[in-house]
């Protein structure tokens, strides 16, 4: 009976699509099919909003990059300066380099290296002759060498009005780009520019520190050395080192750093006391001045000895005008300085002290060590 009834329904519906107007027919299917692509489009937002769910950076994830970053900054911000490091050790390298040969050059002209005044008044440096031998012709027309560079008395003395604005001038080969430091110094009613590059004054051992007279080395207040001087060879002799900056700003009752203060000590007239008993003597005051006056022939503005080894961690002493200098750099490990020979050496702050000291010594006849 169930069977029958269901056979009966069927016939039914069938007969009911075939008498079914054609408008209801297709009202019915644009229904259907809307119904499918409204189905099709929630399922398709729903799969793309999971998708777009899934690409998202969990606060872990956020966290590990950003360390992966800093390590990564940190390896190469070392060698970032390292590689800048090395571009400013070279340019210093080059500078010594022009100063040595312009010293070569200035032998040829005057048959000696360069003169440095011999008085405290006419004061002019040996770096300061080298001005036409290094592209700097124009301001070495504007120094009259035979004119004092200074006025008034020996110890307290002023710039001749003519040249304050040619000792303020700064000459860029003349300074070390390593060496941040502060290039001008205020003195003697002027502001001077200095330099790194300091000329060799003896070995610094005993009195050979002292600038009045004959020191082994190569320069002192009126030196006149030639080639013909170097018996122990231009290449074991030095000629110019590097020094650095002072701070001119304040002087301190304490050392506040040995690589920019000078000790000042007082006792004994000028060049009687030996080195090491002036290093040994307490300071009066740490002094901030140091190569701060490139065109003046005064011994912590432009000479250098070698008493103490690069870098030191004991500070340079002065002692009236005198002073124990030592070449020290920014660079680590040690100093650059440029051979009597032209060629530039870099000289470690482990170099062993006789060799380092005989390095400053023309004539002293002994065989140099390694350095």
């Amino acid at each position: 009976m169930a069977l029958l009834a269901k056979s009966l329904l069927a016939k039914w519906l069938r007969a009911s699509r075939l008498t079914m107007p054609r408008s209801v027919r297709v009202a019915r299917e644009r229904v259907g099919r809307y119904r499918l692509t409204t189905n099709h489009s929630f399922n398709t937002e729903i799969s793309t909003m999971r998708q777009n769910k899934q690409r998202g950076f969990t606060l872990v994830e956020l966290l590990v990059v950003i360390a992966i970053i800093g390590i990564l900054v940190a390896l190469l911000l070392p060698a970032v300066q390292s590689a800048r490091e090395a571009a400013r050790r070279m340019q210093c390298s080059n500078n010594l380099k022009q100063l040595v040969l312009a010293g070569h050059n200035y032998h040829d002209t005057y048959k000696s290296f360069p003169l440095p005044a011999s008085g405290s008044l006419e004061a002019y440096s040996a770096q300061a002759k080298l001005l036409p031998f290094i592209e700097q012709g124009n301001l070495q027309d504007s120094l009259d060498f035979r004119r004092p560079l200074l006025q008034g008395v020996a110890w307290n003395p002023t710039v001749d009005p003519a040249m304050v604005d040619i000792v303020g001038t700064r000459v860029p080969v003349f300074e070390c780009p390593s060496d941040a430091g502060i290039v001008y110094y205020e003195a003697n009613g002027a502001r001077w520019a200095g330099t790194n590059y300091m000329a060799n004054a003896g070995p610094g051992v005993g009195d050979t520190y002292c600038s009045r007279g004959d020191n082994r080395g190569l320069f002192w207040k009126g030196s006149s050395v030639r080639f013909r001087d170097i018996l122990d060879g231009t290449s074991n002799t030095m000629f110019l080192a590097e020094t650095l900056f002072g701070n001119p700003r304040t002087d301190t009752t304490d050392l506040q750093d040995a690589q920019t203060q000078t000790k000042r000590v007082s006792g004994g007239g000028p060049c009687t006391v030996t080195a090491d008993v002036l290093a040994a003597q307490a300071a009066t005051r740490y002094e901030g001045r140091r190569s701060g006056q490139w065109i003046r022939n005064i011994t912590y503005h432009t000479f250098i000895n070698g008493f103490f080894p690069p870098n030191s961690p004991l500070p340079d002493v002065a002692h009236h005008g005198e002073s124990v200098m030592g070449a020290r750099s920014r660079h680590p490990g040690g100093a650059q300085i440029a051979l009597s020979d032209g060629s530039v050496r870099f000289v470690a702050e482990t170099v062993e002290l006789p060799s380092w000291r005989n390095l400053h010594a023309r004539n002293d006849g002994q065989v140099l060590g390694e350095f």
